[in-house]
Order: structure tokens, then sequence, then C-alpha cells
């Protein structure tokens, strides 16, 4: 049998042992792809991250408020906090808040639909992603004397 490196030129056998090598490889590629998107699915979801961030803020929001109240069919909440009022509502696709009646800040995008509920000291908030994930949080409402 002949070698398969040889001194005449490509051979068959060399075309083989490259052709495997390449399926091994791509093989490999294929296997990292499919790896790759199970940790992203897994590891970078920016919802439950937002979801976090926008809990936080609410919680902040809502400490030291001198009045609150719910908004009509449960679209959102007013609050006055040192003097300024604010509005938190549902808006297309996201939660928005507002300064005395005006600007426009996003605060949770990505949204489907929402309800807040005020319910004695607390506020719970319902949402429905765009994606059909649902959270639902009570958050403490703690009214100052201002």
């Amino acid at each position: 049998m002949r070698h398969v490196l040889t001194q005449e030129g490509y051979t068959f056998v060399d075309a083989i042992l490259q052709l495997f090598v390449l399926l091994l490889f791509s093989q490999l590629i294929l296997f990292y792809s499919v790896w790759f998107k199970q940790v992203e699915k897994h590891f970078f979801q920016s919802e439950p991250i937002e979801w976090e961030l926008f809990s936080s803020e609410i919680e902040n929001n809502l400490f030291g408020v001198t009045a609150i109240e719910e908004q009509v069919s449960q679209t959102g909440i007013r609050f006055v906090k040192n003097g300024t009022e604010y509005d938190i509502e549902c808006y297309p696709s996201l939660i928005r808040k507002q300064r005395n009646r005006s600007g426009h800040e996003p605060m949770l995008i990505g949204v489907r639909k929402c309800k807040f509920q005020f319910l004695g000291d607390q506020v719970l908030i319902d949402v429905e992603f765009a994606n059909g994930r649902k959270e639902a949080r009570a958050y403490e409402v703690y009214l100052s004397q201002e």
C-alpha cells in the first residue's frame, strides 16, 4: 500500500482524510452553537433583570409618599412625594412614569398588559409580558406626614 503523504501529488486517501477532519470540526461547531443557545436562553434573558430593576425603582418611589390613589380602571397609580405628583401607569407595550402629569419616562418595556391595585397600605402590580410570562408583586407604601 502506498504512503498517505507522497511526493507524487494529491491522492484520494488524502482527500478522504481531509473530508473526515472537516466533518469532525463541523460537528463540533454545531454542538457548540446548540450549547451556546441554551446558555444564552438561561443566563442572558433581560426580562427578569428588567423586572427586578423596575421593582426596585417602584419600592424607592413608594417610600415616603404623602398621598396615593389608584387610577381609573386599575391602569396606574398616582402619588405625591416631596410636593411633586407622580403617575405610574400602563401605556401601550410599556409602563411609564410622569411628573406633574407631563413627560414620558419608560420604566418597563415589553409589556402586553398590566394592572395596578391599591389595597390598604400595599400596591399590587400584575404584569404580563409580550412573550406570555407573568409577574406579580406587592409593594409596601410608607406614608409620611409632610
